[in-house]
Formats: C-alpha cells, sequence, structure tokens
C-alpha cells in the first residue's frame, strides 16, 4: 500500500466511540490500542460518523482495481456517496475488520463479524461482511439503530378509523383476517402491532410458524412450529394445536391449497378467528394470490372478512421541503378540491440558479441539517383496509380476477391504496414522486 492516505488530527475527527469485538473488556480494549494510531482510523471514524449523521442502515463499499465505490441504504433507498481511492480505502477497510476481530489480510474469502459505534448520544449495533468479487472485495456494514420499537398501529400510521376496523375484526369470533404488503415493505411490523392491539389477554392466540423463520415473541400468543426440512408443513401441528381449544390460530405462512383450507374450515365451522398473511401489490391482488393456491374457493368466501394491505414510503423532510401551486387537472385526476388543496409539496431541489456564485462560478449547496441532502426524512406505512361483503364473496366465485374483484371492491365503498396514498400527498407527509415511485413496484 502506498503511504497517500490523508493526515487527520484526532482532534478534529467526529466524536465517535468504538467498541471492539472481543471477550473480555482488555480484549476489546487491547483492540481499539492497536487500531487508534492506525492511518485507517481517522477514515472510519469519518465514514461511520457520516454514515450514521445520514441515517444509513446499511453501508455497501465495492473495492475495485483503483476506487472504492460506496453507497448509503437510507429510508429503503440507495445513495451513491463520493468514491474514494484504493489506497485510502484499503487503510479503512483494514481498522473496520480489526474492530470487528477479523482477520484483515483476508480478502477473498467471506467473513462476518461486530463492532459498535456510539454517536450523537445514541449506540449502534455494527455488523460488517466481506466477500471477495470477481473485480475485489465487497463489503458491507448494516447498522442497527436502538431506537424504540413501534409498538401500535398509530405509531405505523393507520388511521385512527381503519385501526379500528381492523381491530374489531380481529376480536370477532371466527372468520379469517389477511395481511399482505410487498417484501420488505413492514409486513412484520404491521403484524406484530395489530397483535398487540387485539385482546390477547381474554382470547387464546397461536401463531404456527416454520422453525426456522419465527417471528419475535409477542406477550399471549403461543408459538407452534414445525420443520420444513422435514417435510412438515402448518397442517403438521394442527392435532396438537386443536388439543388447546384455540380461539385464534394465525399462519405466518400459507404454503399450499391444504393448509388454507384448513383455515377456512377453523373460521366457517369451529368458528375460530384465523389469520394468514401472504406477499401481495394490495389487498385485490392478495385475494387472488390465495385464489391461485386452489382452495376451496366457496369456503374461502365464506370466511374472508378483512384483508389489509400496506406500502412504506418515506416522509418529506419538514425542514426543507418545497411548496408549489399543483395544476388544476392534476388535482383533478387526484380526486383533490382545488379549494381544500391549494399548494403540494415536494423533495428540495436546489434551482439552477442556485448553483453558482455571483462570478458565475459552481458551488455546492450546503445540505439540509435534518435530512442531509436527500429531502426526506424517516418513513410511513400507509394502509388499506378491505371489508369483505356478500358482493366481493360473489365475485370471488364468478369471476376471480384482479379487474372484477377490484369493481366488486369500488362498489362496496373500498378506498384504494393509491387513494390512501394520496391523502398523505395531500398533508403534505410525501411527495406525489414518492407515491408514484412505491405504487410502481
Amino acid at each position: 500500500m502506498s503511504q497517500t492516505v490523508p493526515i487527520h488530527s484526532h482532534e478534529d475527527l467526529p466524536p465517535i466511540k468504538f467498541t471492539a469485538a472481543g471477550e473480555s473488556d482488555d480484549i476489546r480494549e487491547a483492540i481499539l490500542e492497536a487500531v487508534r494510531p492506525s492511518p485507517g482510523f481517522p477514515t472510519a471514524v469519518i465514514l461511520m460518523a457520516d454514515a450514521i449523521t445520514k441515517r444509513a442502515d446499511i453501508v455497501l463499499m465495492d473495492f475495485t482495481s483503483g476506487t472504492v465505490s460506496i453507497r448509503y441504504f437510507v429510508d429503503n433507498i440507495w445513495h451513491s456517496m463520493p468514491p474514494m481511492d484504493r489506497a485510502t480505502g484499503d487503510y479503512m477497510l483494514a481498522t473496520l475488520k480489526q474492530l470487528a476481530d477479523l482477520d484483515y489480510r483476508q480478502r477473498r474469502e467471506r467473513q462476518i463479524g461486530q463492532f459498535a459505534a456510539e454517536y450523537l448520544k445514541q449506540k449502534h449495533d455494527c455488523k460488517i461482511t466481506s466477500q471477495g468479487m470477481a473485480t475485489g472485495e465487497r463489503v458491507a456494514i448494516e447498522i442497527g439503530r436502538r431506537k424504540p420499537p413501534l409498538e401500535n398501529l398509530d405509531q405505523l400510521g393507520m388511521r385512527p378509523g381503519m385501526r379500528d376496523q381492523l381491530i374489531r375484526a380481529l376480536n370477532e369470533q371466527g372468520g379469517m383476517v389477511v395481511f399482505s404488503s410487498l417484501p420488505g415493505d413492514g409486513l412484520s411490523t404491521t403484524w406484530r402491532a395489530a397483535f398487540q392491539s387485539a385482546d390477547r389477554f381474554m382470547r387464546d392466540f397461536y401463531v404456527v410458524e416454520e422453525q426456522s423463520r419465527t417471528e419475535p415473541e409477542i406477550i399471549n400468543v403461543t408459538s407452534m412450529t414445525y420443520d420444513e426440512s422435514k417435510g412438515e408443513t402448518p397442517l403438521s401441528v394442527m392435532r396438537t394445536l386443536m388439543l388447546k381449544e384455540p380461539n385464534v390460530v394465525a399462519y405466518t405462512e400459507v404454503p399450499n391449497a391444504a393448509a388454507l383450507n384448513q383455515l377456512s374450515e377453523l373460521a366457517n365451522e369451529k368458528e375460530i378467528t384465523t389469520i394468514a398473511r401472504i406477499h401481495a401489490k394490495h389487498a385485490v391482488e392478495a385475494v387472488v394470490r390465495l385464489m391461485l393456491l386452489k382452495p376451496d374457493v366457496s369456503a374461502l368466501a365464506r370466511a374472508l372478512r378483512a384483508v389489509v394491505s400496506q406500502r412504506v414510503l418515506r416522509r418529506l423532510c419538514q425542514q426543507c421541503r418545497r411548496a408549489y401551486t399543483p395544476n388544476p387537472n392534476l388535482l383533478a385526476r387526484l380526486g383533490l378540491p382545488a379549494e381544500r388543496v391549494p399548494v403540494l409539496y415536494t423533495y428540495n431541489q436546489p434551482q439552477r440558479e442556485e448553483l453558482v456564485d455571483e462570478k458565475g462560478n459552481p458551488i455546492e449547496p450546503e445540505p439540509c441539517e435534518n435530512c442531509g441532502g436527500p429531502g426526506y426524512y424517516e418513513q410511513i406505512g400507509f394502509y388499506e383496509l378491505l371489508l369483505v361483503d356478500d358482493r366481493f364473496r360473489q365475485a370471488m366465485r364468478d369471476q376471480p380476477n384482479v379487474q372484477k374483484l377490484s369493481e366488486a371492491a369500488q362498489q362496496s365503498g373500498h378506498i384504494s391504496l393509491r387513494d390512501e396514498g394520496i391523502v398523505l400527498v395531500a398533508k403534505g407527509i410525501t411527495s406525489l414522486e414518492e407515491l408514484q415511485r412505491v405504487l410502481k413496484k
């Protein structure tokens, strides 16, 4: 390695505090003493402080022959950062690997380690994974944020009226409630919050899950597991489960028609409330995906009570968002009355004239102190709740496709996921661009 690493005084560095890996305090302190004088330590400090300041969940670095490309994963979006020269990156990576008690000389084999970083009065557990690639090495640092969990549906962004309808459906005797979202859109979090909002103290809740994919424990919800590697399915535990006389049975996964028929039978014949979840773009598609398993459609239609679907989008930064007067035709397409929505908001975009000084020279605009530049800060869920009525059940039996089921839902007054998102746009919580990005997924 050539000695081209910039020199930083430790007094000038962000006041980040690392906790190295190790089995004892003495070992952890010895590792810190070894890395502090290293040429890569200042760069490691600057990188981690910057990533934490910008609220990155993941830092991804690709090492090639001459450079290191860097990306941050913030609020479910990848952001490219300025690249780093290879020599500087090598020294920095050696420091980070040593903090995680890994072999910094090993650049080909997969390595996984952990360290902690305390900055801005918060401690973050950091997992570092490195893997040799054909072009060099890829390194991912996952930054765990120790923030209070979102424990209820209100905190997640569900409207109070929808929340009350969902809880009522969960607390009624019999019937089936289905949760859906796309992968990575917070389904487990909503699942947990909904369970914690339901009546788990006067009724016996059981969740059936594959033993290698269990959810975090919920108070007063008993887990029953099956082993997929042994050919077991949710039905494998049903005999034992039914001896416990459950009031509520939930499946985290519905693998086949037999499992879905079992849930329908419990809901219809034994008046046990059943709960399932499935990946889908919206509530109607969730129903169609269940029907594609080829269950007894008539029994499923009779059992279904409610389907909740969700997406996650980024909140506009309230400090740097920009207001604009929307075109009346745009408001009409969105179904928004012009007299009630005089302005909409978008993310902060510096105008061309703001990017030069009085002499016409390009200047770099100062990023927002709150969001760090992207124009968005944190995320919020938005939801639709399909309350299944006889019109929709008949459509399931007659014309089980997305278009016909959507028409039946709309005729019954269902508010779509798109329309729920437009409400957040009208309130200035998010931008139209962000809503469109999320709905295109």
